[in-house]
C-alpha cells in the first residue's frame, strides 16, 4: 500500500498555494488585461472600420454628387456654347448676305451708270454711222433735218 509522506503534501500545498496566489495576483490580471485589450481593440477595429466604411460611403455620395453637378455645368457650358455659336454664326451669315446684297446693288448701279456711259459716248457714233448708212442706201447724202425726222418716226414707232 501507499503511505504518503505528510511533509511532502505539505511543502506542495505551500507551493501550490504561494504560485497560485503569485499567479491570481500577477499573472492572471495581466492576462485578463492584455485580453481585455485585445478584444477592445478587436471590437473597436469593427467599429472603426464600421465608421471608415460610413465615412467612405458619405465621400462616395458626395463625390457622386459633385461628379453629377459637374456634368451639369458642362452640359449647361455646352449647350450655352452651342447656342452662342448658333448665334454668332447667323449674325455671320447674314452680315454676309447683307453684304453681298450691298455689292450686288452697287455692282448693277455701276453697271448701269457704265451702260448710260457708253451708250452716251456711243450715240453720236451711232448717229453719224446711221446717217452715212442711210446715204449709201439712198444713193445721196441725207441732211440733218431728214435725218432728224427719220429718228424720231423710229422712235415713235419703237
Amino acid at each position: 500500500m501507499l503511505t504518503p509522506i505528510w511533509h511532502e503534501i505539505v511543502i506542495g500545498l505551500i507551493a501550490f498555494g504561494a504560485l497560485y496566489l503569485v499567479m491570481s495576483r500577477v499573472l492572471i490580471p495581466r492576462l485578463e488585461k492584455v485580453y481585455a485589450e485585445r478584444t477592445d481593440r478587436i471590437e473597436g477595429g469593427f467599429e472603426r472600420a464600421e465608421q471608415a466604411r460610413a465615412e467612405a460611403g458619405r465621400v462616395q455620395a458626395e463625390y457622386r454628387t459633385r461628379i453629377g453637378e459637374a456634368r451639369d455645368d458642362a452640359t449647361r457650358i455646352r449647350d450655352t456654347a452651342r447656342q452662342e455659336g448658333q448665334q454668332r454664326a447667323d449674325e455671320v451669315l447674314a452680315n454676309a448676305r447683307d453684304e453681298s446684297a450691298r455689292i450686288v446693288a452697287e455692282g448693277r448701279e455701276e453697271l448701269a451708270n457704265q451702260r448710260s456711259a457708253v451708250s452716251s459716248d456711243l450715240q453720236p457714233d451711232v448717229a453719224r454711222l446711221s446717217r452715212q448708212l442711210a446715204g449709201r442706201l439712198l444713193g445721196r447724202e441725207v441732211g440733218d433735218d431728214e435725218y432728224g425726222e427719220t429718228v424720231d418716226q423710229y422712235l415713235e414707232r419703237v
